[in-house]
């Protein structure tokens, strides 16, 4: 009773708090920082429509990733889209108890099949993220190459993660232990209205009380580890793709036509290969 005390009800208000505060934090961090260099690499890119293009492909294709490590593209790319999949259909699937696809109404779909995509989707992305995951492991532990740049906490993200898509699956695949909609719903809207969460069947199940332990920790811890890189990828990729600017935004006490004079300096005009 007291884990289900402290899991289910008390942490959540902690969890969000720490979140919130965290993103904040670090956000802003970055948002004050001065570039004191010109890091813009080249080709330069000349329009600002040509940078968000660029930054697009990095962000959801992996472009870099792609040129150089096929293999890693493929598993990289799959995780993420299966994990992106996953948490949008946590956020429709509950808040519409599956019938979301009905709101597209030139499908024609009703409630009961709108119910069997989502669970049918549900099911196909967890196993994806799951085999992903794994893949991504493996080449930790097993390519030499990787293994040279490898950290242990690498490892141990990934295995915290395998962890909790795979408790997740169990609740998916095993139904003893599924959860319906309605029953997260209920007990989400009891969180956000600060009511007390009584009679909430779903705490008695033991895997949904660790997956909600595991998905809480992860939320805390967030802010303050690489999965920041979610975020912290749009700003680096923006820098250093940018239009380029000759001096650099901020660059305190810098003559350019002296330097170049001098032969210092970045050459003029677009002359380099591609690059990043």
């Amino acid at each position: 009773m007291c884990l289900k005390l402290l899991i289910g009800q008390i942490l959540p208000y902690f969890t969000v708090t720490i979140f919130i505060l965290g993103m904040l934090y670090r956000l802003g961090r970055w948002a004050g920082a001065r570039i004191v260099h010109n890091i813009t690499l080249s080709p330069w890119l000349q329009t600002k429509g040509q940078v968000v293009l660029r930054v697009g492909t990095e962000a959801f294709l992996f472009r870099n990733l792609f040129i150089y490590d096929k293999a890693l593209w493929a598993g990289a790319l799959l995780m993420h889209f299966a994990l992106f999949n996953i948490l949008v259909g946590h956020l429709v699937g509950f808040g519409f108890l599956g019938t979301q696809f009905t709101l597209i109404p030139v499908l024609g779909i009703t409630p009961e099949l709108s119910l069997e995509m989502s669970n049918l989707f549900g099911a196909i992305f967890g196993i994806v993220l799951f085999v992903a995951l794994l893949y991504l492991l493996y080449r930790r532990l097993a390519k030499e190459a990787v293994k040279l740049v490898n950290k242990p906490s690498d490892n141990l993200w990934l295995l915290y993660l395998l962890v909790l898509v795979g408790i997740g699956n169990i609740m998916r695949f095993v139904p003893d232990y599924h959860i319906e909609y309605i029953l997260v719903r209920d007990y989400i809207t009891a969180l956000i209205l600060f009511r007390p969460v009584v009679h909430m069947e779903l705490l008695n199940n033991g895997f949904f009380l660790v997956h909600l332990l595991l998905v809480q920790i992860l939320l805390i811890v967030f802010p303050f580890s690489k999965l920041m890189h979610v975020f912290g990828m749009f700003a680096e990729r923006y820098i250093v793709n940018r239009v380029y600017h000759d001096p650099a935004p901020d660059l305190p006490n810098v003559d350019v036509v002296a330097a170049r004079q001098a032969g210092l300096g970045v050459p003029d005009g677009n002359t380099a290969g591609e690059g990043v």
